[in-house]
């Protein structure tokens, strides 16, 4: 007889809810290279960053801003050729909106935490080894503020929901020198949530997106 979190079992034709888990944990752990190398490192971020509304209102015309970004780097080895990579950053994001002749500039702060499935594509050439990624991209709004065409500023926080889901996809290459990595990558992500606050049905749904482009170093770490 077993108690487990207040619940007595005793079937014992039945493997035990502990063993059970156990078998769960090492099938996981089988699956993860015995020993690995952990990568770690930093990057600087461009973000050719842009809003996608629908329905756009008559007269405006949207456009793209460039926003910056800086972050750090941690992927781990699966199996064949595969990793798991996460890059998380703080980065710039908005749009431009002209209307009437006017342009308004909103700029929207978040702390994005993208993580990747990536694929290293194998060449004979080791100098430089190309890779894919594709994955989610999580994000927390820090703030919000939407420029003038005189120059001033507004916060505009509470036009904007907290939480920006999307989902990015991309390529890159390493190029080992040494025991450094140096690497650069380009992603485009897609926003796939309405990030307007306003839930009334004919407002326009926003999305932010934009094409991202990351330079950066890394370090390799045995564990």
């Amino acid at each position: 007889m077993l108690i487990c979190a207040g619940h007595t079992y005793s079937n014992p034709g039945k493997m035990k809810p502990k063993r059970l888990k156990l078998a769960c944990i090492l099938f996981c752990f089988a699956l993860l290279p015995l020993s690995a190398q952990l990568t770690v490192g930093g990057f600087l971020d461009l973000n050719i960053a842009g809003l996608n509304v629908k329905p756009g209102g008559t007269g405006e015309d949207y456009s793209s801003l460039l926003g910056f970004g800086i972050g750090g780097i941690v992927s781990y080895p699966l199996s064949g050729g595969f990793e798991l990579q996460g890059e998380p950053m703080i980065l710039q994001k908005g749009g431009k909106l002209t209307e009437f002749d006017e342009t308004f500039t909103l700029r929207l702060l978040y702390i994005d935490i993208p993580v990747f499935i990536r694929y290293n594509i194998a060449l004979s050439n080791e100098t430089v080894r190309p890779y894919a990624i594709l994955g989610p991209n999580l994000g927390f709004r820090t703030s919000a503020k939407v420029i003038f065409p005189d120059g001033s500023g507004d916060d505009a926080s509470d036009q904007f929901t907290g939480i920006d889901l999307g989902l990015g996809l991309g390529a890159g290459v390493d190029v080992p020198y040494n025991k450094l990595i140096f690497f650069g990558e380009t992603r485009y992500v897609f926003g796939l949530n309405d990030i307007n606050a306003e839930t009334d049905a004919d407002e326009s749904k926003v999305r932010n997106r934009g094409l991202q482009i990351l330079l950066g170093i890394k370090v390799p770490l045995d564990i």
